[in-house]
């Protein structure tokens, strides 16, 4: 059986035998008695039992001797399994008193309560039952016959003084005398003792915190009266007992303080708090181990009665009065166990299993003893990269030289039955791991990232702030592919332009042509009106001349409609995949998160598909057309032809045909140039219109993008995000110097920047965020870089498409700045900071998944330790596993540990040396305690108390602040 410290189980305190002379319906055949018990024990997973007699410890002492100190009557009762169980059980002997004081409320109530006060002693199972009988039980007197004028006669509490006190009553009284009951019955109904003696009996030394006291409350405690004449005697009472036997739910609740004003206001009162128990107090078979309503007992500790002690030093949760187990974590989400797998020819470390409790788990050791190297396995064999990611910020070791060995392993078992290995890189799990100074460098430049997405993590937890984040950065993301597409097309355009100009500045000056054409017409009419020619001849002559500049236009027309549809079937081809990403960002930022992955998907890639063939089809549209246009060029070139024959034989009756046909042609050209020109400006114009409007886009872009970014610092400052515990976030908008100086390199290093861009930089250089003219500043930044007048000069191999688009591109940077009480995260000292970090990583998160921190008190006084952060540590364990490193021994045994892994290497200190490894681990609950100087190996000779009172400065200190917190005295 694995021993994982303080564990839930089920107790019963309560457990009546057939020696219970009181109220006994068990029959005399004990056989039956011990199977029925210790069957429903076993059925029932009940681990401890406390076995009760009226005034004795008669039922106990028959149970030790006859059956569990008799194997062979075990074996012929039980199973293997059974006795297994049997044998791992707690069983303590519980005697109930009956005292000699009646306590009511008022007059009514006299007649219902005409009963004495049940007082329960529960002692330890480390007592022989002879001590107990000889030291205790006959030391203890109470009061018998009495005479006029005289006191009571005190007789010591044994059976034949019961017998004989009984006997005697029924002589006196004729109703005992023919109610058929024994001399003891009555003895024992009507014996009384008196508390004061139970408790100077029990300062013998020999009991020394080896007993417990317990009343049994019949009334709800939240309604008596307590300012009734029984008062102060019922309060002494609650004073004296360390528990109440009671699952009434007023008096547990009121045992906690919480029916007074304040829980000091109660613990002035009755001095401390109270812990509840409660059991099947059973006196027939039936109801053995099967308290009313359900109402099970499950305490958290060893299963020793050092365990059971512990319900009185932390009552609040030690012990529950419920149906099903307070332990409610997920197996899945758990570790159970960790071992070292070393087979190396000289192997370090023992193969041995170490527990992990499910709560909090506590890793202590002297200098260099191998607490962390178990730590950093554990977390690395459940999740490497995210060891790998931490220790890069902390600089802390990561045993490298363990792990480059191939029979070196690590193993952790899960409480479901996974496993998790050292070796197998992809079987991965979250866990949450903080080695030692990792929590100071959160605040640091290169925690930065990690602190973001810690804070993030954890404001997500709130579905609207998680549905708002999720849509912005969804939104960021199409704005960055936004702009990156328009800078595209921008400068394509501006190519374009360029190329247009220069064919216009090629073709030559407009005016220049204009100019030439009309002093070439005059030339033409004057030649043609030397030449003799007809009206009619002149008129078919202009006509023709006409028709044959309009074929020509045509022709040049339809040269530029096969250029285009060439361009237009390779743009279809180029932005296909831009287009399709562009709508996908679209859609995945309007769907719910939850909807099904697997049906998105193939809608978008039925949607790849068609927008694939759609835009395929444009393209060969495209290229038909252009094919079509050479035959179209054909034809009028014969046209042209035709029209140029017909004017051959007007031309010839011009005098100077080779002059008139000189000016004519040259008339010609120059007249194509004019429509070239016209046609490239045509062209320009709708370049630079298309230009603005991508400009727009691009300004817009970029404005929005910065909006995202305002909106989220604005969203954070609502009420609905604003974390407990005096813990506030807001949002700070800057600028990633790295991602910016992707610009900055992108010119010369004698450029002065800073001096061209002022705007962009604070006094120091730095590039900065200034809210309300940032983006005019990247505006003018872009003229100036643009502008062939003042712009700097760019590197060899950088474009300005390139310094462009890494100006526009998204260089913000965007923070969650952490503050405590009105501090910023940042100037905190370290010990502040890392108590507020640590309040976030354990407090605040809502993450069910373990935490492994190594050294969470570094720069903390002990005063802090014990007054926050043990507070936080304690209220998370119950719902997430915790496991520590820690040289404090206030965080071990304030935070009340549940396992403690006490770890050493031998030849670190003289006479601390191991059992057999250079590494040995032992583990245990806090409340385990024994010195077996005899036994080999340092770990083995003492209980788990004594190493961390040994090992941990403060330790004794630590345990008797605890103790006597609760009220006990040493």
């Amino acid at each position: 059986m694995l021993h994982r410290g303080s564990e839930w189980n089920k107790w019963d305190l309560h457990v009546h035998t057939p020696e219970s002379i009181l109220n006994n319906q068990f029959n005399t055949d004990w056989d039956t008695y011990v199977q029925t018990l210790f069957k429903k024990a076993y059925q029932e997973q009940i681990f401890a039992v406390g076995i009760t007699d009226y005034f004795s410890i008669d039922g106990y002492t028959k149970l030790r001797k006859d059956y569990l100190g008799n194997d062979e009557k075990l074996r012929s009762l039980f199973s293997e399994d059974e006795i297994s169980h049997i044998k791992n059980m707690l069983i303590v002997p519980n005697i109930e008193f009956r005292l000699s004081k009646f306590i009511t409320g008022n007059a009514r109530e006299l007649s219902s309560l005409n009963r004495k006060l049940n007082f329960h002693v529960i002692l330890s199972d480390e007592l022989s039952i002879e001590e107990i009988q000889t030291n205790f039980l006959q030391q203890v007197t109470f009061d018998s016959y009495a005479e006029t004028g005289s006191p009571a006669h005190q007789m010591p509490l044994t059976k034949t003084n019961l017998e004989n006190y009984g006997k005697a009553l029924k002589e006196e009284h004729s109703a005992f005398r023919d109610s058929g009951r024994s001399d003891l019955y009555i003895g024992m109904m009507n014996a009384g003792v008196d508390e004061s003696n139970i408790l100077k009996t029990l300062g013998h030394p020999l009991f020394a915190d080896k007993y417990l006291l317990g009343i049994n409350p019949d009334e709800d405690l939240s309604r008596v009266s307590w300012s009734s004449s029984g008062h102060a005697s019922r309060k002494n009472l609650i004073k004296q007992a360390h528990f109440m036997f009671t699952a009434n739910p007023g008096t547990v609740r009121f045992m906690q303080g919480e029916f007074h004003d304040s829980q000091d206001e109660f613990i002035q009162e009755f001095g401390t708090k109270k812990p509840c128990l409660w059991g099947s107090d059973a006196h027939d078979l039936e109801k053995l181990l099967e308290p009313d309503e359900n109402r099970l007992t499950w305490i958290k500790a060893e299963l020793s009665f050092r365990g059971l002690k512990q319900v009185v030093y932390d009552p609040e949760s030690r012990v529950r009065i419920q149906h099903n187990s307070p332990q409610s974590k997920s197996e899945y989400q758990t570790i159970k166990a960790v071992k070292f797998i070393d087979g190396r020819e000289q192997p370090e470390f023992s193969l041995a299993d170490i527990p992990i409790s499910k709560d909090l788990t506590s890793i202590i050791g002297g200098k260099s003893s191998g607490k962390s190297l178990l730590l950093h396995h554990i977390a690395k064999a459940i999740n490497h990269e995210a060891v790998k990611d931490v220790s890069s910020i902390s600089n802390s070791s990561t045993y490298e030289h363990l792990a480059r060995s191939p029979k070196f392993d690590f193993e952790v078992t899960w409480d479901n039955g996974d496993i998790s290995k050292l070796n197998e890189l992809e079987n991965t799990k979250p866990i949450t791991y903080i080695p030692q100074l990792y929590i100071n460098q959160l605040a640091e430049n290169d925690g930065k990232d990690h602190l973001n997405e810690l804070v993030k993590s954890i404001l997500c937890q709130n579905d609207k702030f998680k549905e708002f984040i999720t849509s912005s950065e969804t939104r960021i993301a199409k704005l960055e592919l936004e702009l990156s597409n328009s800078i595209s097309e921008y400068f394509l355009l501006r190519s374009e332009y360029e190329n247009q100009i220069a064919e216009k500045s090629r073709i030559g000056e407009k005016k220049a042509i204009e100019k030439e054409s009309t002093r070439l017409e005059l030339q033409i009419k004057t030649l043609q009106e030397k030449s003799g020619f007809s009206e009619t001849e002149n008129e078919l002559y202009q006509h023709l001349t006409k028709r044959l500049s309009t074929l020509n236009e045509r022709k040049e027309t339809l040269q530029k409609l096969y250029h285009t549809s060439n361009i237009m079937a390779a743009l279809f081809n180029d932005q296909s995949s831009s287009i399709f990403d562009s709508l996908k960002l679209n859609a995945n930022s309007k769907l719910p998160s939850e909807f099904n992955s697997k049906f998105v998907s193939k809608i978008l890639d039925n949607a790849r598909v068609e927008l694939t063939t759609a835009l395929h089809n444009s393209s060969v549209f495209a290229k038909t057309r252009a094919a079509k246009t050479p035959e179209l060029i054909q034809k009028l070139d014969k046209e042209i032809q035709a029209v140029a024959n017909r004017l051959t034989p007007l031309s010839n009756k011009v005098k100077d045909q080779e002059a008139l046909a000189a000016l004519n042609k040259t008339q010609s050209i120059e007249k194509e140039k004019l429509n070239q020109i016209l046609g490239i400006e045509q062209h320009i114009q709708s370049i630079n219109a298309r230009g603005k409007e991508v400009y727009e886009q691009i300004v817009n872009h970029h404005k929005q993008l910065t909006e995202c970014y305002l909106n989220i610092s604005n969203e954070l400052t609502k009420t609905d995000y604003q974390l407990d515990e005096g813990i506030g976030i807001k949002g700070d908008l800057g600028i990633n110097t790295d991602k910016f100086n992707e610009f900055i390199k992108s010119f010369d290093r004698r450029t002065n920047l800073e001096k061209l861009f002022p705007d962009l930089f604070d006094e120091s250089g730095f590039p900065i965020f200034r809210k309300d003219t940032y983006n005019q500043s990247i505006e003018k930044a872009f003229s100036t870089i643009k502008s062939k007048v003042d712009a700097p000069t760019l590197k060899k191999g950088v474009s300005l498409e390139i310094a462009t688009k890494r100006l526009f591109s998204n260089c913000f940077e965007f923070n969650y700045i952490v503050n405590y009480n009105g501090d910023e995260i940042a100037h905190m000292s370290p010990g502040k900071r890392g108590l507020v970090l640590l309040n976030l990583l354990l407090h605040l998160s809502n993450a069910t998944h373990p935490i492994l921190i190594d050294q969470p008190e570094d720069n903390l006084d002990n005063r802090t330790i014990y007054d926050l952060l043990k507070g936080y540590i304690r209220q998370r364990k119950n719902k997430r596993q915790i496991i520590i490193v820690t040289h404090n021994a206030n965080l071990v045994v304030a935070s009340d540990s549940e396992c403690v892994v006490v770890a050493n290497q031998s030849g670190q200190v003289p006479d601390k040396e191991n059992k057999k490894h250079k590494f040995e681990y032992c583990a245990g609950a806090i409340e385990h305690s024994f010195i077996s100087p005899e036994k080999d190996g340092v770990l083995y000779k003492k209980g788990i108390r004594e190493h961390v009172c040994e090992i941990l400065e403060g330790g004794v200190i630590a345990f008797q602040e605890r103790e006597m917190k609760y009220g006990f005295k040493f």
